[in-house]
């Protein structure tokens, strides 16, 4: 995953970020920033995503933090995603051209000193049954 250096004034913020991507390599990942609207999917993410990777995180992550409608979105996941509150586990649902799919997630926040540094969406590899809900 390859994270722009411009995104994290902070070199400890960089290298927290850096260090949360690392530690959750082999899990599909999903890095978002707040304050410039961006998404970063590591490898095992974009490959659960497929070719419409784009337009499934937009619809994903930018609704969880409220950037679209917050329909769709558990009412706890945008508050962990920022930080607010202690992480959310549950499923997510995925738009793709043959269907939704669930997913087990889990949402949280990278705080340094109390501030944003950025939201971490962690997700199951499988698909979800109704039992992981």
């Amino acid at each position: 995953m390859q994270l722009p250096a411009e995104l994290w004034e902070s070199e400890q913020d960089r290298h927290l970020v850096q260090g949360a991507v690392k530690a959750f390599d082999t899990t599909p990942l999903i890095v978002t920033d707040k304050l410039t609207n961006s998404v970063f999917l590591n490898a095992r993410a974009e490959e659960l995503f497929g070719e419409r990777a784009e337009a499934l995180v937009n619809r994903v992550t930018y609704s969880l933090l409220g950037f679209g409608t917050r329909e769709n979105a558990p009412k706890d996941l945008p508050a962990a995603l920022l930080g607010q509150t202690q992480p959310w586990h549950g499923v997510v649902e995925i738009n793709t051209t043959n269907g939704v799919r669930r997913h087990a997630a889990e949402a949280s926040a990278v705080l340094r000193d109390g501030h944003f540094v950025c939201g971490l969406i962690r997700l199951s590899g499988k698909e979800a049954t109704h039992h992981d809900a």
